[in-house]
């Protein structure tokens, strides 16, 4: 068992509404050389940000934003709101008259982790009552009031609980060595506990490629989705799905607000590996698209949750949850090993979908387009018959969840690949001093080759 780990708050560079008064003397200042690479710093955070931020024309819509422009998601909104507000409440924790310490933060985290089943709980409630053939107004009232009364609590908790675990991460980063000098961290930790947006995905229907993503407000009713997604299809001849999505990478991410411990810690070093590769080429690499998204995706999962299952173990005491590695991919009728299938009478969810994705693929690839939509409409009502409730598989389904190589729907090697280059590295943060380089899936083959790790898709 392990020791839980003391986690002492440290100071983190903060920026205020007048840091451009000051730009200029900090400049022309040669002896405050910190001085000058802080405000070089915090340059280049501000320009992370208005990277992540949409831009363009506005006018000239795609189909997807055309179709969903009620339902987009206010990313500026939620940048402007909460990243200022973030840091102002840092600000004012700090000074000596506030009195918050770890042990305050440590109970806030106690009382937080208390309320997300009870969060869940309400939420899947308010989905229920809204779902009904014949609503009854009262209950879903009664239900949201109860819905909202928790998200109170929530948000009187959440920067105790968020500055705490940002702490408790950018500690276990620095073990790791991926500080830039002493104690800092770049980019720092931030990361919002919130309601993440939905995603509304475009993929053709001959093929599955992700062709297109929209972020879409996350209480979008099913049936406006239902709309969207038909809008699509009749109109342009495109598969689409709105997903739930289990967190962003903007600035500050955003991490749902019903996770427990385990799993809100490995997304949160998920998401900030996002922030961090975005210096890099891997991470600039992303917005091609493609083999490149797959390749940022596998990794800051494969590495979050190594991160963030040691960041847990400190915390708690246990030792690391151990994982094991990806399943291997076969392309034929039988996509998974026998061996991982050791009891045929349990139904196997991640078998049941590499199957689903392989045949489904075979199909397009000769060309029956309504056969492949036919057998994964079929495949979702047998899920449904075993406990699994997805909304939707269609072509955009596929194409957003494969993306991640160590998913159900993914089939790509890449995963296995990525095991194999961490089994030579110490820890995760070698796996990403080795990969972040990386600008193309071909540089990506060539260091394989150098490893000794068999290349191919």
């Amino acid at each position: 068992m392990r020791t839980a780990r003391n986690i002492t708050l440290r100071p983190v560079l903060g920026v205020g509404r007048r840091v451009r008064r000051v730009f200029g003397w900090l400049l022309r200042s040669p002896e405050r050389r910190r001085s000058r690479w802080a405000v070089v710093a915090v340059l280049s955070l501000y320009g992370l940000i208005a990277f992540m931020l949409p831009v363009g024309d506005s006018l000239v819509l795609s189909p997807a934003k055309a179709a969903s422009v009620e339902h987009r998601y206010g990313l500026v909104s939620f940048e402007v709101r909460n990243f200022m507000d973030k840091w102002i409440h840092r600000i004012y924790t700090a000074f000596p008259w506030t009195e918050t310490d770890t042990e305050d933060r440590q109970e806030a985290l106690a009382k937080y982790l208390e309320l997300v089943p009870k969060l869940r709980d309400a939420q899947f409630h308010v989905t229920q009552a809204s779902a009904r053939a014949v609503l009854d107004s009262e209950e879903i009232d009664s239900r949201q009031s109860t819905l909202d009364d928790l998200l109170d609590e929530r948000d009187d908790l959440r920067d105790s609980v968020e500055e705490y675990l940002e702490a408790a991460i950018s500690a276990e980063l620095i073990e790791q060595d991926l500080n830039v000098f002493g104690e800092f961290i770049w980019p720092p930790v931030d990361f919002r506990i919130d309601n993440p947006p939905s995603v509304l995905v475009i993929s053709p229907r001959d093929r599955i490629e992700r062709f297109e993503t929209v972020l879409i407000e996350p209480d979008i009713s099913v049936a406006d989705m239902e709309r969207i997604e038909k809008r699509l299809l009749e109109d342009h001849n495109l598969s689409a799905a709105i997903l739930r999505t289990g967190g962003l990478a903007s600035y500050p991410n955003v991490i749902p607000s019903t996770r427990d411990l385990l799993p809100l810690l490995e997304v949160a070093a998920h998401e900030w590996i996002h922030a961090y590769l975005f210096f890099y080429p891997l991470g600039r690499s992303f917005f091609s698209g493609g083999s490149m998204i797959e390749l940022n995706e596998t990794l800051a999962s494969l590495a979050g949750d190594e991160i963030g299952g040691l960041v847990w173990a400190d915390l708690t005491g246990n030792d690391p949850p151990v994982k094991n590695p990806p399943a291997p991919i076969n392309p034929q009728d039988e996509p998974l090993t026998p061996e991982l299938d050791p009891d045929p009478e349990q139904f196997d969810y991640f078998r049941f979908m590499r199957e689903t994705r392989v045949r489904t693929d075979a199909l397009l690839a000769a060309g029956d387009v309504e056969g492949a939509e036919a057998w994964m409409k079929s495949r979702r009502i047998e899920l449904q018959n075993n406990g699994f409730f997805l909304r939707k598989i269609n072509q955009a389904f596929f194409a957003f969840s494969g993306s991640y190589g160590d998913s159900a729907s993914s089939v790509s090697p890449t995963a296995r690949q990525m095991w194999e280059l961490r089994q030579q590295e110490d820890n995760a943060a070698g796996l990403l001093r080795a990969l972040r380089g990386v600008s193309s899936y071909s540089e990506f083959e060539e260091l394989l080759e150098e490893r000794g790790i068999t290349t191919g898709r």
